[in-house]
C-alpha cells in the first residue's frame, strides 16, 4: 500500500471515531483519568490490559496499538 492510500485511510479512521465521540456513540478518556492498570493479554495488534477509571470501582478494558505499519 503507498503512503498516500495508507494516509487516506488513517484519516477516514481518524474522522469516523472522532464523529462518534462528537454524537456520544463513543466515550472519550484520558490515559490520566484510569488507575490499577493490570496487563490481561497480547495479541497480534497490541496489548490489552484492565484499569479501573478514577472515582469509580468500575473496571474496564483498554486496548493499546502496537505502532504497526501495514
Amino acid at each position: 500500500m503507498d503512503g498516500q492510500k495508507q494516509y487516506t485511510i488513517q484519516n477516514e479512521w481518524i474522522k469516523w471515531i472522532e464523529e462518534a465521540i462528537d454524537k456520544e456513540l463513543l466515550n472519550y478518556y484520558e490515559y490520566n483519568d484510569f488507575r490499577n492498570f493490570q496487563e490481561i493479554g497480547t495479541g497480534g495488534f497490541g496489548k490489552v490490559y484492565r484499569a479501573n477509571l478514577k472515582n469509580l470501582e468500575k473496571c474496564f478494558a483498554l486496548k493499546s496499538f502496537f505502532n504497526l505499519n501495514i
